[in-house]
């Protein structure tokens, strides 16, 4: 992209230097600044307000803090390796822009109506501690955006539409010791290639959509509501919830992937975990499944124990404490933690499942198809409907410790 200094445009940088001055010649219009290099001229732009700006064709290097942004747009612009922040956004669209490389992005204080479109973040960096950042402290939209090693996330309103994105972070919210800033996030009819890290992320709650994944890494995210992720086709989604009210997941396939890095033995096949740690399970009421289809799982992580020969690791599985519905699925292997009021099991396929040490009030088996084996391993069921439970010729069935009585 060819540029002049923006120090040689008279018009354009004067106007852009004194907001009372642009006012003053502009009023309500908009000032635009066209092909401009912002950087090279040596200008400090130190806690300058930008509003009503139009930018077009413009690079941006170097450092950038401003005081506001607002009512602007940066069209078809470049922002190699900048560290460009605002304490305030408003009203800002950034489109068809490119970041180039390991960018700062920064809205320091708040983010109002800041949409990114068509925007290209392309990290060069595959080092997770390289990533360039684009963080907005409050709301924030990417839409038909692509890009690889950033980090791309709000604390407010965030939401990804119709994005194509190579290995990212997207660690919205705020979750340190100090602070506590809780993001909504929605993912709708995106693409994620390689490793995607919601890791330690605090959310209100969590949609993701018609998606598709690599391998969508949990990583102890936070989400005080609601979990929902439906229509997703991953490799596998890793890792647990640090907290969650609710859990479901409906129409959707995770294929089994080796989770562990290249060149490390043995490899550990997984495909889908639902879960929160056992200290947090209080706060999980809720957890449906419909629709799951689960590749299989292999490599013992030996989590839980259990009594059929060949070790059930497989999906791991939490039930909500309130009711845990899992229909329509089918999951090879799994490893079912269900200290929950109601579980239904509703047109069930599977080769092996653990229920080891389960406690539940009400157990309702229909059409459940566990083809080889079931581990009751020290179940306690106040309630057993068990006549939709299939018998196989050869299954094996473990009861040793429970109050579990099969017809």
């Amino acid at each position: 992209m060819a540029a002049k200094r923006i120090e040689d445009m008279p018009r354009e940088y004067a106007l852009l230097m004194n907001p009372e001055q642009r006012r003053a010649a502009l009023g309500d219009q908009r000032l635009k600044i066209s092909g401009a290099d912002f950087g090279f001229g040596g200008t400090d732009f130190y806690q300058l307000e930008w509003d009503n700006v139009h930018f077009y064709d413009c690079i941006f290097y170097g450092v950038f803090h401003l005081t506001s942004i607002r009512n602007c747009v940066f069209e078809h612009c470049q922002f190699p390796g900048s560290n460009f922040q605002a304490y305030d956004f408003e009203d800002v669209l950034f489109l068809r822009s490119d970041t180039i490389g390991e960018v700062n992005l920064i809205a320091g204080d708040t983010s109002k109506n800041v949409r990114f479109m068509e925007c290209d973040f392309g990290g060069k960096n595959s080092n997770v501690n390289r990533y360039g950042v684009i963080y907005f402290y409050q709301d924030v939209s990417f839409e038909r955006c692509s890009g690889q090693y950033m980090d791309v996330s709000g604390n407010g309103i965030v939401t990804y539409r119709d994005c194509s994105f190579g290995p990212i972070q997207a660690s919205n919210g705020t979750a340190s010791n100090r602070k506590k800033a809780y993001a909504t996030v929605t993912v709708h009819n995106c693409t994620f290639k390689g490793g995607t890290r919601i890791a330690r992320s605090a959310l209100t709650s969590l949609t993701i959509r018609n998606s598709k994944f690599d391998v969508l890494d949990i990583g102890s995210s936070d989400v005080s509501g609601d979990v929902l992720i439906e229509d997703v086709q991953a490799g596998a989604m890793i890792n647990e919830f640090y907290s969650a009210r609710s859990i479901t997941v409906r129409n959707s396939k995770f294929r089994s992937v080796n989770v562990r890095p290249p060149g490390v033995y043995p490899k550990v096949y997984r495909s889908f975990k639902c879960l929160v740690p056992v200290e947090n399970r209080g706060n999980l009421k809720s957890v449906v499944l419909d629709g799951v289809e689960c590749g299989h799982d292999e490599g013992d992580d030996g989590y839980l124990p259990n009594l059929i020969d060949d070790t059930v690791s497989g999906c791991w599985i939490m039930g909500g404490v309130d009711t845990t519905v899992i229909r329509n699925c089918k999951i090879p292997k799994a490893s079912l933690w269900l200290e929950s009021a109601n579980v239904t099991i509703d047109n069930y396929e599977g080769e092996k499942a653990s229920f080891v040490t389960s406690k539940i009030g009400s157990l309702t088996f229909r059409a459940t198809a566990i083809a080889k084996a079931i581990d009751f391993t020290g179940v306690q069921v106040q309630r057993l409907d068990a006549k939709g439970l299939v018998r196989f010729a050869g299954q094996k069935i473990v009861t040793v410790g429970s109050n579990v009585h099969l017809p």
